[in-house]
């Protein structure tokens, strides 16, 4: 399981693979490898946010050796992520509904672990104990965690969906020309719900951007693409290798692909003057 995999375990709910995770995760090169994003390193921020449970438990049975104040937990501005938060996670995903609600629940959260830490200061061990496994601290902690996951799965299979559009070009030249192992058929690339920017466009990227003209426009180019793209291989299908190596750099193909980076780009834009 890779780290991109571990993330929609969380989104999806799936412990059974969450768990399975960081010795895969380990295995392939580091526990964080992949994880940064947006200056933030979104396994490391997972991990520091669950470990508030245990920070507290330390607290209130009187074994850390942290000096908490309440006035610092209470806000959401002072730990790492919150500090991402109010700088660049607001500059880069502040037209997100996702990073808009991330925001909230964080801030609940810190609310949260201020009334437990108010309790167990108190000298209301039982009581902070309480609070720290049910309610509302409960459910903001598990709500941050997964809108953080989703965040990550969101930023991540769109860049994805982008860089695997530019490589289209050499993946059908080398199909082509013989030199790719890759069996490609006119009928499957004709579709444009199959590649992974398809996948985004049908999947979290029409949830996210559904809303917005440009993402029809963007659709609409994709699915032109891709029509384009089923005629070069029908022509290579023909035997017309040299006619098909040429559509590739003139003609139809080049121009759909030309606007479909240009619709990715308008879509982006826009998103971010909506906000």
């Amino acid at each position: 399981m890779g780290m991109l995999d571990w993330f929609k375990s969380i989104v999806t709910g799936d412990k059974s693979a969450s768990g399975q995770a960081p010795a895969a995760i380990a295995a392939a090169g580091g526990e964080d490898a992949g994880a940064e994003l947006a200056g933030l390193n979104f396994k490391t921020a997972v991990d520091a946010h669950m470990k508030w449970k245990v920070r507290l438990e330390s607290y209130i049975s009187g074994t850390s050796t942290e000096q908490l104040k309440v006035e610092v937990v209470s806000r959401d501005d002072q730990c790492p992520l919150g500090k991402w938060i109010y700088d660049q996670g607001g500059e880069k995903f502040g037209y997100s509904e996702t990073f808009f609600d991330m925001k909230v629940h964080h801030a609940m959260f810190h609310r949260c672990a201020g009334k437990v830490l108010t309790a167990a200061q108190a000298g209301d061990s039982e009581g902070a104990t309480r609070l720290l496994n049910a309610g509302e601290y409960v459910k903001a902690s598990e709500r941050v965690k997964m809108l953080l996951a989703r965040l990550f799965v969101m930023a991540s299979e769109g860049k994805e969906a982008i860089d695997s559009h530019v490589r289209w070009k050499a993946r059908l030249r080398d199909f082509i020309q013989g030199k790719s192992q890759e069996e490609l058929s006119a009928e499957v690339i004709s579709r444009d719900d199959q590649c992974t920017l398809g996948k985004w466009i049908y999947g979290i990227g029409g949830e996210r951007f559904s809303s917005n003209p440009a993402f029809a426009v963007l659709k609409s180019r994709h699915a032109q693409f891709h029509r384009c793209a089923g005629e070069v291989l029908e022509m290579a299908g023909r035997g017309d290798l040299h006619i098909a190596l040429h559509m590739l750099e003139e003609g139809a193909y080049p121009d759909a692909s030309e606007q479909v980076a240009e619709g990715i780009v308008k879509l982006f834009e826009k998103a971010r003057t909506a906000a």
